[in-house]
């Protein structure tokens, strides 16, 4: 009986680790990244940010959006822009904070 609960009890816990790893469709390591600016550079790519993108984590707002630290891996959804536009990040997660 014991054996029984505790292995439910275990696959409970491992499902959203699983869901968790499976959230975001890219990732790298920000280069990047300014106080006031409105736009994050991830593994050399410029990408756009603001007030909506949503943070997965802890993240101070700055003036234009979130503040990510350069060397902060992270996972990232965005959204392709008009033609010219850089890519706009809906969320990120971070991974190493």
């Amino acid at each position: 009986m014991f054996k029984k609960n505790y292995l439910s009890i275990l696959s409970v816990l491992l499902i959203p680790m699983s869901v968790f790893a499976q959230t975001f469709s890219q990732s790298g390591t920000v280069t990047d990244s300014s106080l006031s600016s409105d736009r994050l550079v991830i593994s050399n790519q410029e990408y756009l940010i603001d007030h909506n993108t949503v943070v997965h984590g802890l993240a101070p707002q700055g003036e234009k959006g979130p503040i990510v630290n350069v060397d902060t891996a992270i996972g990232f959804n965005t959204n392709r822009g008009a033609d010219g536009e850089l890519p706009y990040i809906t969320e990120i997660w971070l991974l190493n904070e």
